[in-house]
């Protein structure tokens, strides 16, 4: 079913771009590279069936309410967490 994967990913990349907003400044960018520079150098700290993640605190697909990919809407966490909290905030 990787094809199905792959459509998947692309459309959550395309979303992702969209709700990113032309307004950023580059170091407001930097800092959401930051985020997953981070969560990768961190790995080793972490549970290696649970790997870390970069999470959008408000879901960039809500059901009431979506979010923005911006700097101030994301937060670090290991892939369970990330997981139990599913599309809510």
């Amino acid at each position: 079913h990787a094809d199905k994967l792959n459509a998947k990913n692309s459309l959550r990349r395309a979303h992702k771009l969209k709700c990113t907003p032309k307004w950023l400044t580059k170091e407001q960018l930097d800092e959401i590279q930051w985020y997953y520079t981070t969560a990768k150098e961190l790995q080793w700290l972490s549970d290696p069936t649970d790997p870390l993640e970069v999470d959008h605190i408000i879901p960039l697909q809500g059901e009431n309410v979506s979010g923005l990919h911006v700097p101030w809407n994301l937060q670090i966490l290991p892939m369970s967490l990330n997981r139990i909290k599913g599309n809510k905030p």
